[in-house]
């Protein structure tokens, strides 16, 4: 069986890398074995082990362990851990390690020296969103335009948005890759994958770059309407001198890890986005500074709304979820408080002082814990004011009128409340059953979508009609009308 070279496969491919492996400083001791990765696992299987420690044998951990394929690439595994050993006699020992992510290209001796000049990723949809027009054919006829006597197909460059992100203290620009492959007699395959090119003002570690590249393919989410996933990650790093040349270039890396793609569209046009690139191509570098900037307040916001397009929950725990992010969102951008923090002190302070004078301890300091809460807002009090942010039309269009609004919010926190408590006392406007939740929860992630276009600087009235008559968000919210209003 033919080796397999991992700087031309994507973390869409399954492949096994042939090598020797070691850990770093300790090449002498190297071990022959397979790498294997697949989209949720990647292990390492050896025939032998890389501890010399029978005692410590099966608790091994190891920052980095080095690696050189058949096909002479080079590997840095990262986060390794022994999941299991078997020592057979007669026979021989063996070991397999679980592997958090790998680089291909160099080594690297520890986390530390894993820094890099720029990086390029290519994630699911991102072409379809550009919707650039690369190719370009023509097709000539006959005179009586019978049959065809030739064709032609054209590859054209097209301009290509490149920003600097103030916040972030990097460069964000489009970027692509072409393949062309032929056998001139039988067929052509000629494909384009757009990407996305980070560079900083100076080089980075890993952590900083997976970090915006996450941030990155999260806003694409939030464009798109649909789970993201990374296809091809590859590092820039230090400069090399090609051989018998002057040319300078940045030496590549090839970067891997472990992403579920369960929620992946095999068929994704254009149109199924909720927002186009050309609607926000004009105020791309306003988005994409509101972005990164306002990530340390909304970090939470973010994570709880797009991980939940990844996973599978019970449906109970996705609405807890859902009606958290608007809870969340509100402690973080609202003031939040019924009165004044001065006024309430006051109050609170008097109203001690009569608890000690009038009630037995015990009472007294149970009342009071209250106090020391009761200026925060409740739920229903956080939901109404986001919604009261929304212009009227708005309001109308994602929940109806201003009774069905206050029904909704009552569904919210009543159903809130019985699913963290299970008391169901004297409550009438509990969704109990899935199909009512599901509504809510849709309708909840319609108003989430909205409230991410508003904070980037997107206009409230363009953006509620794109969310209302995308394929996303447009039956859901019409449906929930029915079922909850």
């Amino acid at each position: 069986m033919a080796g397999t070279k991992a700087m031309k496969q994507t973390m869409f491919d399954e492949f096994e890398i042939k090598g020797y492996w070691w850990i770093p400083g300790n090449r002498e001791n190297e071990v022959a074995g397979i790498l294997f990765f697949s989209e949720d696992k990647i292990h390492l299987e050896l025939i032998g082990s890389l501890s010399a420690d029978l005692f410590a044998m099966g608790d091994e951990k190891y920052d980095v362990i080095h690696g050189f394929s058949d096909k002479g690439e080079e590997f840095t595994l990262l986060n390794v851990n022994v999941k299991n050993t078997q020592t057979n006699s007669p026979g021989f020992q063996t070991q397999t390690y679980s592997i958090h992510s790998f680089i291909v290209g160099g080594y690297f001796n520890n986390h530390e020296e894993i820094c890099f000049h720029s990086l390029s990723f290519y994630p699911t949809y991102l072409t379809e969103w550009f919707s650039r027009p690369m190719f370009e054919d023509t097709t000539t006829f006959e005179k009586d335009r019978s049959s065809i006597i030739g064709k032609q197909v054209k590859y054209n460059k097209v301009d290509t948005f490149n920003h600097y992100v103030d916040v972030l203290g990097a460069t964000i620009e489009e970027t692509y890759t072409s393949n062309f492959k032929a056998d001139l007699s039988e067929e052509i395959l000629w494909t384009n994958k757009s990407g996305i090119k980070i560079t900083p003002n100076e080089n980075k570690d890993l952590s900083w770059f997976r970090t915006n590249m996450y941030l990155l393919k999260d806003l694409l989410h939030l464009f798109v309407g649909h789970a993201t996933y990374f296809e091809s990650i590859i590092f820039n790093g230090e400069e090399v001198k090609l051989e018998h040349t002057e040319k300078v270039i940045r030496k590549k890396y090839k970067y891997f890890f472990k992403q579920n793609k369960s929620k992946l569209k095999q068929k994704f046009h254009w149109s199924d986005v909720i927002v186009n690139f050309k609607d926000i191509e004009e105020g791309l570098n306003k988005i994409l500074n509101f972005w990164f900037e306002k990530h340390n307040a909304l970090e939470v916001v973010y994570n709880l709304h797009f991980d939940e397009f990844y996973k599978d929950m019970y449906i109970n725990t996705t609405f807890l979820n859902t009606v958290q992010i608007l809870e969340i969102y509100h402690r973080k951008i609202y003031e939040g408080k019924v009165y004044e923090k001065k006024e309430y002190r006051v109050l609170a302070k008097e109203l001690k002082q009569i608890l000690d004078g009038k009630f037995p301890e015990a009472f007294a300091k149970i009342i009071g814990n209250k106090v020391d809460y009761g200026n925060e807002y409740s739920l229903s009090m956080r939901i109404e004011e986001i919604l009261n942010g929304f212009h009227e039309t708005t309001r109308n269009l994602l929940v109806g009128t201003e009774e069905d609004i206050k029904k909704f919010i009552r569904q919210l926190v009543e159903t809130r409340n019985y699913l963290t408590h299970y008391d169901s006392d004297k409550k009438k406007h509990i969704l109990m059953e899935p199909f009512d939740k599901y509504y809510a929860i849709q309708r909840l992630r319609a108003i989430a979508t909205l409230i991410l276009f508003k904070e980037v600087g997107l206009d409230e009235t363009v953006m509620i009609d794109k969310i209302c008559n995308s394929k996303q968000y447009s039956y859901g919210l019409r449906e929930a009308k029915k079922v909850l209003n």
